[in-house]
């Protein structure tokens, strides 16, 4: 049900056709704007709910609801999206697989009628107060709820997001000479991500870099030894993450980006509750202040070479030789059988024999087209642990 529920948001449009990876930041401001101008919050009582549909939940009249068409809403019903269906169920105590199948619609009707019940009766039973996150198309009759979250969440949307970390750049750009240019972004139902890269922070890593040939370009890192800093701005409207900031050390031979875990600057989306579904002016302008100050400390920070220069001494750490039937039995037991094979190869034609060469291989493998946003997400954040515990680290 969750995958068909996807691919019907998809085709209905909610979530744009930019959605996706490798995006440039004029898709991304583009999606982003869209989203903003399409976006409902209201709060409700969770036994004011209905469920008419299976996967669906009604809101009552919101006089106090402020939309794009004014004040006021009507009774609406909102197509759930996987993620919000899966944060009813989380606060509901459903158990989701179960409430998903049941909601199938290709579940014999007795089910979907089940499925409805479950959630009419849970909603009136617990009767908490709910901030749902919505996106409307009045043109097209489309409307989807894309949250279900508490109304402490106090969210930070992705557009202002990203307005305040480039002010923050540009701080930093005219007070300490650090320059950035934008790099690749990508964007999903769930997250928010986009690159910065920094290239004029840079150092040559030839005995890092000497084994290694890149699977996209076919080029060495004997020829093109450089790695160089970045940081990655991610955020989620939805539930989904916290507001961060990443440092990144981008490979040039492949564009592999290995990100800096352990030197996240994180923010969680937890604050006072909202009124009325909307932030206070002052509120927003106070965060977004925060966020740009927060910003011009991390690059600041990240700016010193001997930053740059203490990371590619740890990732040196990692070019202990491995074999290659150890890859491979670790690597089916960390993913599936098809995504173990896939990175595999990448590790076999790269050349980079060691446990670096392993994250080499993964984030390598998180930019291939088949990849969605967050599998690529997750991928990346999880390539050089992988590699320490392949060297023993």
């Amino acid at each position: 049900m969750i995958t068909e529920m996807l691919e019907r948001i998809t085709i209905m449009g909610m979530l744009i056709e930019n959605s996706g990876k490798n995006l440039t930041f004029t898709d991304l401001r583009s999606n982003l704007e869209t989203l903003r101008n399409s976006r409902v919050d209201v709060i409700v009582q969770s036994g004011k709910l209905a469920c008419l549909t299976p996967g669906a939940l009604q809101t009552p009249y919101i006089g106090d609801a402020i939309t794009s068409l004014g004040v006021g809403l009507p009774a609406r019903e909102w197509e759930l999206t996987p993620h919000a269906f899966r944060q009813w169920c989380s606060k509901m105590r459903v158990p989701t697989t179960y409430l998903a199948n049941l909601a199938d619609w290709a579940s014999p009707v007795q089910f979907t009628e089940l499925s409805r019940s479950i959630m009419d009766v849970h909603n009136t039973v617990e009767d908490k107060p709910l901030l749902l996150r919505c996106l409307m198309d009045t043109e097209q009759d489309e409307y989807i709820c894309r949250a279900i979250l508490s109304p402490s969440y106090s969210f930070i949307e992705n557009f202002d997001v990203l307005t305040a970390v480039f002010d923050g750049l540009r701080i930093v750009r005219d007070e300490h000479g650090i320059g950035f240019e934008p790099g690749p972004a990508s964007i999903s139902d769930t997250h928010m991500r986009a690159r910065v890269n920094m290239p004029q922070l840079n150092m040559a890593a030839e005995a890092l870099l000497k084994d290694y040939t890149s699977p996209w370009t076919g080029k060495s890192g004997t020829d093109n030894p450089i790695v160089f800093m970045g940081i990655e701005i991610r955020n989620s409207e939805v539930g989904g993450a916290a507001f961060s900031l990443v440092p990144v050390v981008i490979i040039q031979v492949c564009n592999n980006g290995m990100t800096l875990t352990k030197d996240i600057f994180r923010k969680v989306h937890l604050g006072s509750p909202m009124e009325m579904g909307h932030v206070s002016k002052r509120t927003m302008t106070a965060t977004m202040e925060l966020i740009t100050a927060q910003t011009v400390d991390k690059v600041v920070e990240i700016g010193n070479p001997e930053f740059l220069k203490a990371k590619v001494a740890e990732f040196m750490e990692l070019k202990q030789p491995v074999q290659a039937t150890v890859v491979h039995d670790y690597l089916k037991q960390a993913f599936d059988n098809e995504r173990a094979d896939q990175i595999f190869d990448d590790f076999i034609s790269g050349g980079d024999t060691t446990a670096f060469g392993v994250a080499q291989a993964i984030t390598s493998h998180s930019q291939g087209e088949l990849i969605t946003p967050d599998t690529a997400l997750e991928l990346d954040d999880a390539a050089l642990n992988h590699a320490m515990i392949l060297a023993g680290k």
